[in-house]
């Protein structure tokens, strides 16, 4: 094999195949070239599926001196319990008849997270030198002493490796999260095949090659680093390792060396985006990702046409002139006809950092026209053209289904200072028109906004609270100051001071292992970051309660409660604590406390109004009127079945 491309661990992007591989196998395929690529964040996470490991987590259900510890055995004991429908449904989307494919996708999801706890692969880094110095121990130490996720991840490169034979190995790293195993990688491929031509790429390296390729870990196991798109670079590098090219005619690439340190790009690349064909899928398990469906994803652009948002890293370049790239509608149209030509899967995801929502529109209407029907999401601003419900209703119609949207508030000043480049009067018109269109809106929300006032958050939040219903949420996260942004740049244009230190800022208090990474600061005039943090978790909490959230015990009964919620039988996979961890109310009741594994929650139920059966798996008993209350909510969350009453011969038990 001339290349192997490989996604290392470990990412959120599970719900279906990053962009990064299929268009670059796809390109170096065209060019003549033969690649073998692997998505190694999911193929690990269906290694972490597995019994053994998940058992051991689970024997210390009974002997747990506290509830976090308690509450990872009773998940790990439920994923037990129900493995195999969940292995089906994940790897070949078999049915899952007990579970369901949702629950099956979020049982799997938390199960694979319990094997990874304290792996070092999951491991949230303060800078550089932490991350060099881990990736040089673990890089060195036996395979039989790993843990069980680094060890897995071992074998599967080891595999991928046997299987392809490569001339060359690619590495793409698109988040931070992927970067000490993405050079404990390279540093295993190394000590194993110490001739192995090597290259780094990805958004990270384009973003902090020049911090990378000062570390040792880098220098000593890497050849190359690819500071640009990666299509152009990796052929004319294959080309050069054939003895076909000259290095210096290798564009977009930063050469490494122990001795010599790292030699700047001779070139930039001349591929345009508009001679890039569609993604080649061929070789990914695109069928055996986390989501309860099968979908694919594609662009319609490279960069951001709007681009100023002083925020955003990857549309800050977009700046630079010809940066920004698009597609014609024919090609888009041909390239969703040539994935689903290619996979069979008629579902998909534009993935541009914002989607020119007209240029969509035009191709999806190409590809209607030729008889296909296909349903998609998309990611874009709260355009102006939302306000027309007409383009709302053309879009349902053509297919969308979906919008992930970013969400800065609504406060007109902070969206000015921020470059955001939309009208905050024009949201709650937009909406209404995709909620009209039945179109869901899926909110990624930040907060941390420069010199935001209380007052300000207040009415962002508030305007949330009234559309609850109008929306999902994605995330929460505090803004971060990233390299390559204009907020970075020139932070004192923005009001705002960098901290002196290189030491990362990140939102491990919100996002998976931390989310984005850039530098620590402080806003002239703004909040400290722990009272950022602080409204922002308050704002989750008034979201999610706004929402119908899981009941909680004593709070205030629904306006009009089931009227015979005297029992409910929970689901097989709902687990209820021992009787050591009851809480002690203020009043002097105790509430025992149901955890649900796969929607992550665990529920305070007071007892002198719900009662569990005394026998194994039996049903909750509402003992009053608020009793009954509770058991509605808990149905309504999904918890169980309720049922008319308990039968006669069942004894509850307090």
């Amino acid at each position: 094999m001339d290349l192997l491309l490989l996604f290392p661990p470990l990412t959120e992007a599970t719900l279906f195949p990053y962009l990064s591989l299929p268009y670059l196998a796809g390109h170096v395929r065209r060019s003549g070239y033969s690649a073998h690529q692997v998505d190694l964040s999911i193929e690990l996470v269906h290694r972490l599926l597995d019994g053994p490991a998940l058992t051991q987590v689970a024997d210390a259900l009974d002997e747990a001196e506290d509830l976090p510890t308690w509450y990872r055995a009773a998940v790990a004991d439920a994923a037990v319990q129900h493995l195999g429908e969940v292995r089906d449904f994940v790897l070949t989307k078999n049915p899952a008849p007990r579970l369901g494919p949702v629950r099956a996708v979020h049982m799997a999801r938390q199960a694979a997270q319990l094997t990874l706890r304290q792996s070092p692969l999951s491991h949230v880094w303060d800078g550089f030198d932490q991350l060099d110095r881990s990736v040089h121990r673990l890089s060195r130490s036996p395979v039989d002493s790993l843990d069980f996720a680094t060890r897995n991840l071992h074998g599967l490169l080891t595999e991928a490796l046997d299987e392809s034979a490569p001339r060359a190995v690619g590495i793409s790293v698109a988040f931070f999260s992927q970067l000490a195993p993405a050079l404990l990688i390279a540093r295993w491929i190394r000590r194993r095949h110490p001739g192995m031509p090597i290259c780094l790429g990805g958004q990270q390296v384009m973003l902090r090659h020049a911090e990378l390729a000062v570390l040792p870990s880098v220098r000593t196991a890497v050849d190359a680093l690819c500071v640009t798109a990666g299509e152009e670079p990796l052929e004319r590098w294959l080309s050069h390792l054939t003895g076909n090219t000259p290095r210096s005619d290798v564009p977009g690439m930063r050469w490494l060396s122990p001795e010599d340190g790292a030699t700047a790009p001779t070139r930039q690349p001349t591929l345009r985006f508009k001679d890039v064909g569609a993604p080649d899928y061929g070789g990914l398990k695109v069928r055996s990702y986390l989501n309860d469906t099968v979908v694919l994803s594609m662009v319609s652009c490279v960069g951001c046409y709007w681009g100023r948002c002083i925020f955003c890293s990857y549309g800050n370049r977009s700046l630079e002139r010809g940066a920004y790239q698009q597609a014609s509608p024919r090609q888009l149209a041909d390239a969703v006809r040539h994935i689903v030509a290619s996979t069979g899967i008629d579902f998909v995801t534009v993935v541009d950092e914002n989607t020119n929502l007209r240029l969509l529109v035009r191709a999806m209407r190409l590809v209607r026209d030729s008889g296909l029907r296909v349903r998609f999401n998309t990611r874009n601003r709260l355009e102006p053209i939302l306000l027309d419900p007409a383009f709302c209703k053309e879009l349902a119609a053509l297919g969308c289904e979906g919008m992930a949207v970013g969400y800065e508030g609504v406060t007109q000043r902070l969206l000015d200072k921020l470059d955001k480049g939309v009208d905050a009067a024009d949201f709650q018109a937009i909406l209404d028109n995709l909620a009209a269109a039945d179109i869901r809106v899926n909110l990624s929300v930040m907060g941390g906004l420069l010199d935001e006032t209380e007052e300000e958050a207040e009415e962002s939040l508030r305007f949330l609270e009234r559309n609850r219903e109008k929306f999902a949420v994605d995330a929460f996260e505090l803004m971060v100051a990233e390299p390559e942004t204009l907020l970075l740049a020139d932070p004192q244009r923005h009001g705002v001071v960098l901290d002196g230190d290189a030491s990362f800022a990140d939102n491990r208090e919100l996002n998976y292992l931390g989310g984005r990474v850039g530098r620590r600061h402080t806003v002239v005039g703004g909040p400290e970051r722990p009272e950022m943090l602080r409204r922002l978790k308050s704002g989750m909490r008034r979201i999610s309660a706004a929402a119908g959230g899981p009941p909680t015990g004593a709070g205030e009964a629904p306006a009009h409660p089931p009227p015979n919620c005297l029992a409910l039988r929970p689901h097989p996979w709902i687990r209820g604590a021992p009787a050591r961890f009851d809480l002690r109310g203020a009043g002097g009741g105790d509430s025992a406390l149901l955890a649900d594994p796969v929607r992550e929650q665990v529920y305070s139920l007071p007892k002198d109004h719900v009662t569990r059966s005394a026998a194994p798996g039996g049903p909750l008993i509402a003992t009053s009127a608020h009793g009954r209350s509770l058991l509605g909510r808990l149905a309504a969350a999904d918890v169980g079945a309720l049922c008319d009453e308990p039968p006669p011969a069942m004894r509850p038990t307090r």
